[in-house]
C-alpha cells in the first residue's frame, strides 16, 4: 500500500520532464470540515464515503504516445475510500491494469454490549449482565480491500487475443448478528473474510465470427469459522458462520453471422461451488459425523437467433435453460431434522418481434415463456407466459412519444408430503408464498420527451403502473399495485443560466391476509379468540423533488445552487373480526424517512487550466420507524446492542477545493 503511494508519487513528481503534448491529466485538492447539529454524527453520513475532516483530492494523469500509454488514477489518498489505479499498454500489441481499491462501510456508531472478546470469535457475556451505564461502545463497520491486475494481450495483425486477471478481496469489522443465547441477545460478529479470484479468457475475432472460451477459480476462506459465545450460567454456545468454499467455473461463446441478414449467438457454462464445514473443532455437536460438504453444480446455455427480414421487419428467437444440481451431504440432526437439497432446472423461451410501420412510428411485441421444476415443496412447478407490446411515435418534431404494456400468467403448484400438512402444517393448504404464487401482472409505461419548438425548454414525462393479483390464493398477499409518476425539465435561461428540476411521485399499496389459529388452519370456518383471519393494508408514498441553478455573475466566476428532498410515508393497517377481540392498532410510521440536501458553491476560474472552488452542503436525515419508538437495549428476554438506532444526522460541510488541468 505505501509502495504504491511512493510509486504514485514518484510519477507526479516526474510529471514535468514529459513532453508536454504528450502529459494530459489534472489534479484536485480540497480541504473541507463538517459540523453537527448536537450529538447527531451517524453512520448513514458517511456510510460509503470518508468524509473526513482534512485533505482530499485526486489525481488524473495520462502520458501517451504513438506507441504506448501510460495511465495513472488516485482517488482520496490515505483516506478509507482511496483508491489507485495504473493502466500502461502498447498500441497493436496488449495492456496491462494494476488497482488498488478500500470501502469502509459503516454500519452504526455508539452500539453497546454488555459482552467482551469483541472481534474475537470468542465473546464473553457476563452471567449477570450489568446496567447499561456499564456496557460497552462499539462501532458497527465492515472494511473491504480489493486488489488486483489484468493484463491483455490482442495483437493487431492476429485474430486471437486473450485476457487473464487476478485478484483479492478482504472483509473485516463486525456486523449485527443474534443469538439464540438465554433467550437472545444481539452482538456483533467477527468478520474475517479473504476471496481469491483468478479468471482467464481466450478468443478469436474476425467480421464474421467471435468465439470465446473462459474459465475462473474463485477460494473463500472464514478465518472464524466457528464462533463461541459464553455467559449467563448457559455453559457454551457454538454457532457456524460462512463456511470455506471454493468454486470454478467453464464456460464459451461463440457469434456467427450466418448470412447478411442472419446473426446466431450461442453460449453455455458450466459452474461448480464447494463447502468444506470442519465440525472437529466443536465441542457441543454431539455427532458420529464431523464434517459437512456442500457440492452445487450449475450448467446453463442460451441461444439468440436475430433476423433482419426486411428493411422495416426484424426478429429476435431466444432460448435459454439452467440445470441447478445439488450433490451436498445429506445430514440428519439429533432433534430428527433433515436438510432439504434444493435443485431445479429452468427452461425459457421467447420471440421478440420489430417493425417500423413507417418513418415515424415503430411497433415491438413479444411473448416470452418460462418454466421451472424445483423440489419445492411449496413451489413444486411455476409457468410463466408473458406478452408485451410497444410503440413508439416521433410524428411531431418537438415530441416524441413511447407507451409499452405487458401482461404476466403465472401459474405455480404445490406438492407436499402428507407428513408436511399435519398439525400446523395444515396451514399449506391454504397459504402460498407470493414469490412464486400464481398471479396475473399488468404493466404499462408512458414516456414523453418534448422539446417545445424552443431552443430553452426541454421536458420529460413518465408514468408506470404495475398491478399484481394473487386471487388465486386464499391466504398470503392478495394483490399488489404501484403507480409511478415522474417529470424532469431543463430550462437554458438568458445570460447563460442553466436550471435543472426533477420530481417525483411513487405509490404503493398491498394487501394481505394471514391466519391465526390454534386448533383450525381453515380460513373459512367461524372466528373466535383463538382462530381468526387477520388482514394487512400496506401503503407507502415516497416523494422526491429537486434541481440545479447555475447563474454566471462574472466572465470567471459562477454560482451553482442545488438541492434535493426526498421522503417515505409508510402506513400499516390491520384488521381482524370482533370475535377475535379489539379492534387491531394502525401503523402510522412505518418504515418513515426523511432526507433532504442543499448546496451551494462558487467556481472561480483562475484560467483555462486552473479553478478554485469554495462551498458549502447541508444534509439532514430522519429514519421515523415504529420499531425504533421507545427503543429498550433490555426488553427482559432480548438485549439489543442499538444497531441502526443513529440514523439521524444533521449535518453542514464546508469545503474548498482547486483543481488543475494539463
Amino acid at each position: 500500500m505505501k509502495r504504491m503511494m511512493f510509486i504514485c508519487l514518484a510519477l507526479l513528481i516526474a510529471a514535468p520532464a514529459f513532453a508536454a503534448d504528450e502529459l494530459h491529466g489534472d489534479i484536485t485538492l480540497g480541504l473541507r470540515t463538517t459540523l453537527y447539529s448536537g450529538d447527531e454524527k451517524s453512520a448513514k453520513y458517511d456510510e460509503y464515503l470518508d468524509m473526513s475532516n482534512g485533505l482530499f483530492g485526486d489525481l488524473n494523469l495520462l502520458f501517451d504516445t504513438e506507441a504506448y500509454y501510460v495511465g495513472l488514477s488516485l482517488e482520496n489518498p490515505g483516506l478509507d475510500d482511496q483508491s489507485y489505479e495504473l493502466k500502461v499498454g502498447q498500441f497493436g500489441l496488449g495492456k496491462a491494469r494494476f488497482y488498488f481499491d478500500e470501502l469502509n462501510h459503516q454500519l452504526s456508531k455508539n452500539a453497546l454490549t454488555p459482552a467482551t472478546g469483541l472481534g474475537s470469535d470468542y465473546i464473553r457475556i457476563p452471567d449477570v449482565v450489568p446496567p447499561l451505564s456499564d456496557w460497552r461502545r462499539f462501532d458497527y463497520n465492515v472494511k473491504r480491500t480489493v486488489y488486483g491486475s489484468e493484463f491483455t494481450v490482442a495483437p493487431e495483425q492476429s485474430p486471437f487475443y486473450g485476457k487473464a486477471s487476478v485478484e483479492q478481496q478482504r472483509h473485516e469489522g463486525k456486523m449485527p448478528w443474534g443469538t439464540t443465547n438465554y433467550s437472545g441477545i444481539e452482538l456483533p460478529m467477527p468478520v474475517d473474510y479473504t476471496t481469491d479470484n483468478l479468471m482467464f479468457e481466450s478468443g478469436y475475432r474476425s467480421k464474421e465470427t467471435t468465439a470465446v472460451l473462459t474459465g475462473g477459480y474463485s477460494q473463500f476462506d472464514n478465518a472464524n469459522d466457528l464462533l463461541t459465545t459464553q455467559g449467563n450460567g448457559t455453559g457454551i454456545q457454538e454457532y457456524s458462520t460462512p463456511a470455506d468454499n471454493y468454486s470454478y467455473n467453464f464456460g464459451g461463446r461463440l457469434v456467427q453471422r450466418l448470412s447478411k441478414n442472419n446473426l446466431l449467438a450461442l453460449k453455455t457454462s458450466y459452474t461448480r461451488n464447494i463447502s468444506e464445514a470442519d465440525w472437529n473443532d466443536y465441542t457441543t455437536v454431539d455427532s458420529n459425523r464431523k464434517n459437512f460438504d456442500g457440492d452445487v453444480e450449475y450448467l446453463r446455455a442460451s441461444g439468440a437467433l436475430t433476423t433482419q427480414w426486411l428493411a422495416m421487419l426484424d426478429t429476435r428467437l431466444f432460448y435459454s435453460y439452467v440445470d441447478r444440481n445439488n450433490n451436498s451431504d445429506t445430514y440428519t440432526a439429533d432433534n430428527g431434522n433433515t436438510n432439504h437439497l434444493y435443485e431445479y432446472d429452468k427452461n425459457e423461451a421467447g420471440l421478440d418481434v420489430n417493425y417500423r410501420l413507417n418513418s415515424t412510428n415503430k411497433l415491438s411485441a413479444g411473448y416470452e415463456f418460462s418454466y421451472i421444476n424445483q423440489n419445492r415443496e411449496d413451489a413444486d412447478s411455476s409457468m410463466d407466459n408473458l406478452i408485451f407490446a410497444q410503440l413508439k411515435n416521433t410524428s411531431l418534431d418537438w415530441l416524441s412519444t413511447k407507451i409499452r404494456l405487458e401482461y404476466l400468467n403465472r401459474d405455480s403448484d404445490s406438492d407436499y408430503s402428507a407428513a408436511t400438512l399435519t398439525g400446523t402444517g395444515e396451514i399449506h393448504k391454504y397459504y402460498t408464498p407470493f414469490d412464486y404464487a400464481s398471479q396475473d401482472r399488468y404493466k404499462a409505461k408512458l414516456d414523453f420527451d418534448i422539446s417545445p419548438p424552443v431552443e430553452w425548454l426541454n421536458l420529460g414525462l413518465s408514468y408506470a403502473f404495475v398491478y399484481d393479483n394473487y386471487d388465486a390464493a386464499e391466504l398470503g398477499v392478495q394483490d399488489d399495485q404501484r403507480h409511478e409518476f415522474y417529470l424532469d425539465t431543463n430550462f437554458e435561461l438568458p445570460a447563460d443560466i442553466h436550471l435543472n428540476s426533477y420530481a417525483g411521485y411513487e405509490i404503493t399499496k398491498s394487501k394481505l391476509k394471514s391466519r391465526q389459529f390454534s386448533s383450525s388452519a381453515n380460513p373459512n370456518t367461524a372466528p373466535d379468540s383463538s382462530n381468526f383471519n387477520w388482514n394487512q393494508a400496506t401503503t407507502y408514498n415516497f416523494f422526491v423533488f429537486g434541481g440545479s441553478l447555475t447563474v454566471p455573475v462574472a466572465p470567471k466566476l459562477e454560482l451553482v445552487f442545488t438541492a434535493d428532498t426526498q421522503w417515505t410515508d409508510g402506513n400499516l393497517d390491520f384488521s381482524r373480526p370482533s370475535a377475535a377481540g379489539d379492534p387491531l392498532a394502525t401503523v402510522h410510521d412505518a418504515d418513515d424517512y426523511y432526507k433532504t440536501q442543499l448546496g451551494t458553491k462558487g467556481i472561480y476560474r483562475v484560467n483555462n487550466a486552473l479553478s478554485v472552488t469554495l462551498g458549502y452542503l447541508y444534509e439532514k436525515s430522519n429514519l421515523d420507524d415504529w420499531e425504533y419508538n421507545d427503543y429498550e437495549y433490555d426488553t427482559g428476554s432480548f438485549y439489543y446492542s442499538g444497531a441502526g438506532l443513529d440514523s439521524d444526522y444533521t449535518a453542514h460541510q464546508f469545503y474548498v477545493t482547486t483543481t488543475y488541468k494539463f
